[in-house]
């Protein structure tokens, strides 16, 4: 796919074990969407660079720098945000459900997402776990391992309950909702590889790695997941 106007360039920051960068790696890949990356290189703190800084003030990845036509460049920080302007721009296929009818699906896809964003990724986040060791004797992969399996607990359950709204036949959705991928997919592919890292297993919740059994099968998630080409396959 070639970029429409006004968009003449795509500029993804990224990291390779980045969970965040690999949502957005994912989609571009689902969306055959052409970005040119830049990788951020942590172990040398480049994210507090003066020269990223200026990219992104909050010193994470993703940024994905628009380079437009008619007003220069405009840069998107924040994984939601990023996804919301390729969902928009390239819409096919989609990964929200579209259409009144499918109102439910779409909620339910936004309240999966919600939780990995929201519940899940940023306590365990390794600049978090780093505070909680240096500064108040903590320990970090434990508090880690406590977060994600509390978050895939309820998104274990949140499966079980959408498959019985679905009925018998909804039942045997291949992904988080439904039988399409779905930014839902998309958010906890890389949850689930960030939690392998901290040694959490998932045959715990069965439902939930079905669904990231059935994502592995795809390209786009072996390209776009954390560390590209097959690494933490869970």
């Amino acid at each position: 796919m070639s970029l429409r106007y006004p968009f003449e360039a795509l500029h993804l920051y990224t990291a390779p074990l980045s969970g965040c960068s690999a949502r957005i790696r994912i989609a571009s890949h689902l969306k055959s969407i052409p970005l040119t990356y830049h990788n951020v290189d942590f172990s040398k703190s480049e994210q507090t660079s003066s020269s990223y800084l200026s990219v992104n003030p909050n010193g994470s990845v993703p940024s994905l720098v628009v380079h437009t036509s008619s007003s220069g460049n405009f840069t998107i920080t924040q994984s939601p945000a990023v996804l919301d302007f390729l969902e928009s721009h390239f819409p096919a296929p989609p990964l929200l459900p579209v259409g009144k009818e499918k109102w439910k699906e779409r909620a339910r896809v936004i309240e999966l997402v919600s939780l990995v964003a929201c519940d899940i990724q940023p306590p365990q986040n390794s600049r978090i776990r780093k505070k909680l060791e240096e500064e108040f004797g903590g320990d970090g992969i434990k508090w880690a391992r406590y977060v994600y399996e509390r978050g895939f607990s309820v998104y274990e359950e949140s499966l079980e309950r959408g498959r019985k709204l679905d009925g018998e036949d909804g039942g045997r959705g291949r992904y988080s909702v439904g039988s399409e991928v779905s930014l839902a997919d998309v958010f906890l592919v890389p949850a689930v590889q960030g939690a392998l890292r901290v040694g959490v297993e998932t045959e715990r919740w069965p439902l939930l790695k079905g669904v990231v059994d059935e994502c592995w099968k795809l390209e786009a998630f072996r390209k776009g997941g954390l560390g590209g080409h097959g690494r933490l396959v869970p």
